[in-house]
């Protein structure tokens, strides 16, 4: 599920401090830029919340959170299609 770039990645390590299920850990290899790369030690404790993805300053996260999962039929989440309208003239 969770994919990292290796050519991306410049070991911010980022993801591995913004996850609340700890899923990442820090390789003891490196990369051949010389990096130690995080990689998904823990994965089946993912709740693919995107966290990593949208912290990643190189984008070098993939979740697989499908694009505008919130819309589909069977979503419990609810959004009013309205909020980000704004009235004009008042």
């Amino acid at each position: 599920m969770i994919k990292i770039d290796e050519d991306l990645c410049k070991g911010c390590h980022l993801c591995v401090f913004i996850c609340y299920k700890n899923v990442y850990m820090i390789s003891s290899t490196t990369n051949k830029k010389g990096v130690a790369l995080p990689y998904p030690k823990y994965e089946k404790e993912c709740t693919s919340c995107g966290d990593c993805e949208l912290i990643c300053p190189d984008q070098a996260i993939d979740v697989g959170v499908e694009k505008h999962w919130w819309l589909k039929e069977n979503s419990n989440w609810k959004f009013n299609p309205n909020f980000s309208k704004i009235k004009q003239g008042d």
